[in-house]
């Protein structure tokens, strides 16, 4: 949020989007105060345009753990999140992890919300065949394939990028793997961006921020949070075809759904029928 000058004279801080919900007449007269060159700074600036649910947390979280639907503006959150922790440390390790090195590749970095794609370019040097982004000031972004777990073991990282983990084939591997690097500087911090889906890594990490274990924070969102960026037909067409269905529920409202309704065998069954050792069978 930035100090702008209210009609009385006094300073009043505003988003964008505080600035959205002024009416027509006094967002222009405040709008019209700002200097050009601080409405260029604006509007390249991201915490000003963001939604308060898309900026990271306060205090001293390990984990930011954004559970949303699809359409939240996960993918630009983290984005934003590994630039500013470039930029504003330098020289340090950054791990970005995708489900695979394409999928990586394809949103993280070269998407439309990809690193390549955020306003106010810092001089990027994308080395695609190294897997790596350089900034000028040293600091070094690489991917990782989570279908690859070994690939994560003797890397070091001061922060790291986790994008869409509820997909990830050896999610579990994958993840201690990267946690276990995770060691350089005297803060390190992992964002990890998905769609829930009820599987094993999901709920060990909801579980830890329930139990506050590992200071685990969670974000949690909806498609319809991010109205003013998706068209109204979509929404509209989401609506129609999964308002209140277990689709819609996970894929658009984010909801971390663990059983089916009515369904004879539900997940804390099975795992408390868990052995450790299988015992011999017979037909």
């Amino acid at each position: 949020m930035h100090n702008i000058t209210n009609q009385n004279g006094n300073m009043q801080n505003f988003t964008a989007q505080e600035l959205l919900a002024l009416s027509y007449e006094n967002m222009n007269q405040e709008i019209g105060r700002w200097s050009h060159e601080r409405a260029t700074g604006e509007i390249e600036r991201w915490e000003f345009w963001a939604r308060a649910a898309q900026l990271p947390p306060h205090g001293s979280w390990r984990l930011w753990l954004v559970l949303a639907g699809r359409g939240f503006g996960k993918t630009r959150m983290g984005a934003e999140w590994v630039r500013a922790r470039a930029l504003e440390n330098g020289e340090v390790r950054i791990a970005m992890v995708g489900a695979t090195l394409a999928e990586a590749r394809a949103v993280m970095v070269e998407g439309e919300s990809g690193l390549l794609n955020l306003q106010g370019g810092e001089g990027l040097i994308w080395e695609p065949s190294l897997h790596r982004i350089i900034w000028p000031n040293g600091a070094i972004a690489t991917l990782f394939s989570a279908a690859r777990p070994d690939s994560l073991r003797g890397s070091q990282h001061h922060f790291a990028w986790a994008d869409e983990i509820a997909k990830w084939d050896k999610g579990i591997a994958a993840w201690d793997n990267l946690m276990l690097g995770l060691r350089l500087g005297d803060a390190p911090r992992v964002v990890a961006t998905t769609t829930p889906r009820p599987v094993a890594l999901i709920r060990r990490l909801v579980g830890e921020a329930e139990n506050r274990a590992n200071q685990v924070e969670i974000t949690r969102g909806r498609t319809r949070d991010n109205h003013q960026n998706l068209p109204g037909s979509f929404l509209a067409a989401m609506d129609l075809a999964y308002a209140g269905t277990r689709t819609g529920r996970q894929e658009l409202d984010g909801e971390l759904i663990e059983d089916i309704a009515g369904a004879l065998w539900n997940r804390d069954l099975i795992e408390r029928r868990r052995v450790a050792v299988v015992p011999e069978m017979r037909r």
